[in-house]
């Protein structure tokens, strides 16, 4: 069961076990980073884990497991430097947020977990410290990792706009299009004369369309020429319809008729019926107004006493809530204050209105609510349904330049690293 824990350690923060963590006998070098060393045992110990690690490729060589395990170390030990030099500090709440966190994913306590540590290596008395040593350590290469990256990266609304327009363009291909067409099949196997009566009766169906004929009345007529194969109503994705036909369409609304199309297997006409362009994001909007009464010299109680007794007297109607707003609250310092906070979706409402908010009707004011402003009073003005797709779709090519974009940018930063470091591997004899 332990093992997982340090898994958590190693995958999520990355492998960086410090000499000064290490109760073991001096043993080889394998690396020398500056005026910091790897040990044999540094990168054994990281081995031991990940043989007990059923995802982990069997078999793959330990020799190429050793080599990818020292670079690791060696990119951690240069990180870690370059936080120590600018004095990186990890507090003891953000290392308790990881251990919380560790037992949480778990499902058990923190006494539970340190119960487990400890266990896991009775021999050595301080490996609680050591595990603690090493989170330590972790934090502050991602703490300075995201802070180098973040400097080398710069995101463009060019280049978010030009990665939209190919996730629009990929999402079309997957719009569902109802359609009825008519297929007239050709081969090279046909006689010249065959192929010559197809083309004559695809000119003679593309006429009466043009005359003004009914699409359905000739799905209707055709259907008892064995020669002529007819489908209606049909969903079918935009993709699929491209790969079925060997043929782009430029579908631009409903009941518009395209063809005589040729494809690979004959000609279609089409007729669209109705276009899913499954364009929806739907996000729940609130328009909220609130009563405020914000956290500050007084000790929570006596804010949480203030507003329940403003509550009281609204419900008692000793003054409504527009009153209690415009007087009491603390929302501003303006003497026509109204607590009207506009439309505000559902991520940015706090984690107590959120559970409540199922409960809310039109202009139902709300029992107080704490958040980190202080004790709130809400009514629900109105709610509203919005379509955010493009912005879902923005906010999605912006995740993808950035996921690409940090990468490059740690290569590089790497890379710059290494260049003004002193770095040996001592191969073993």
């Amino acid at each position: 069961m332990m093992k997982f824990f340090i898994f958590i350690i190693i995958y999520i923060f990355g492998s960086m076990f410090h000499v000064s963590a290490k109760t073991y006998v001096v043993d080889k070098i394998v690396a020398i980073v500056n005026d910091q060393i790897i040990l044999d045992s540094d990168v054994n110990q990281i081995l031991s884990f990940l043989k007990k690690d059923n995802n982990v490729n069997q078999l793959l060589k330990k020799s190429f497991l050793k080599e990818n395990i020292i670079q690791k170390l060696i990119i951690n030990s240069l990180i870690l430097q370059e936080a120590n030099k600018i004095n990186i500090v990890v507090t003891k709440e953000q290392i308790n947020n990881i251990i919380k966190k560790i037992a949480l994913k778990k499902n058990i306590s923190v006494a539970e977990l340190k119960k487990h540590i400890i266990s896991y290596n009775k021999e050595n008395h301080h490996y609680y410290d050591y595990y603690i040593k090493n989170i330590e350590e972790l934090l502050k290469i991602k703490i300075i990792e995201n802070y180098e990256l973040n400097k080398r990266i710069n995101i463009s609304e060019a280049e978010i706009n030009e990665m939209l327009k190919k996730l629009i363009q990929s999402h079309n291909q997957l719009q569902k299009i109802n359609f009825s067409y008519i297929f007239l099949p050709t081969s090279k196997k046909y006689s010249n004369q065959k192929n010559h009566h197809i083309k004559t009766i695809v000119k003679r169906i593309k006429d009466k369309i043009q005359q003004g004929h009914s699409f359905e009345k000739l799905l209707v007529d055709l259907k008892e020429d064995k020669n002529i194969l007819v489908k209606k109503m049909l969903w079918m994705s935009l993709f699929d319809i491209h790969h079925q036909l060997s043929h782009k369409l430029n579908i631009t609304k409903k009941g518009e008729i395209l063809g005589p199309i040729l494809g690979s297997k004959g000609f279609y006409i089409l007729k669209i019926h109705d276009i899913n362009k499954n364009e929806k994001h739907i996000v729940t909007e609130f328009h909220i107004q609130h009563c405020l009464i914000k956290s500050s010299s007084l000790n929570d109680s006596e804010n949480k006493k203030r507003i329940l007794n403003i509550y009281e007297n609204i419900q008692k109607g000793m003054y409504s809530f527009d009153y209690a707003v415009k007087h009491f609250s603390d929302d501003s310092d303006i003497s026509d204050k109204t607590g009207d906070l506009g439309w505000v979706s559902k991520e940015l409402l706090h984690t107590n209105f959120n559970k409540l908010e199922l409960k809310f009707n039109k202009n139902h004011i709300s029992k107080p609510i704490k958040s980190h402003f202080g004790w709130h009073i809400f009514k629900l003005l109105d709610t509203r349904q919005v379509n955010q797709f493009y912005n879902f779709k923005k906010q999605q090519a912006y995740r993808i330049l950035l996921t690409h974009k940090k990468i490059l940018a740690k290569q590089e930063w790497i890379r710059d690293l290494k260049k003004i470091s002193y770095i040996k591997i001592i191969k073993s004899s």
